[in-house]
């Protein structure tokens, strides 16, 4: 899976009107599945990223330095098939439900 990210003031200095045409900043291809859900913390800092189609695929970006977290998750981490995530109003939490039902934090 392939999540592109986009500068948001991708416009014309000539005639003020937004490109027709934007190449993507950066390409996150770090999920081995489509991406089915993003969601960015509070500042914007941090992007989580995750696929349903896929064991344990959910990764985390920091969006100023466009890098994935490579510490997390690890291979003991029990997300299994992450169907929502959302992180708390000031980002200290994380909540990931999964297709058992569970809601890690």
């Amino acid at each position: 899976g392939v999540v592109n990210m986009y500068n948001d003031r991708a416009t014309s200095l000539s005639s003020g009107s937004f490109c027709t045409k934007r190449d993507p900043v950066k390409s996150i291809m770090n999920l081995q599945t489509s991406a089915d859900y993003c969601k960015f913390n509070h500042d914007g800092q941090i992007l989580a990223m995750s696929s349903r189609r896929e064991k344990n695929s959910m990764k985390l970006l920091h969006v100023p330095t466009s890098t994935v977290f490579s510490n997390w998750p690890t291979s003991k981490t029990p997300l299994n098939y992450v169907w929502s995530m959302d992180f708390s109003p000031g980002s200290k939490y994380m909540t990931i439900g999964n297709d058992q039902g569970k809601c890690l934090l």
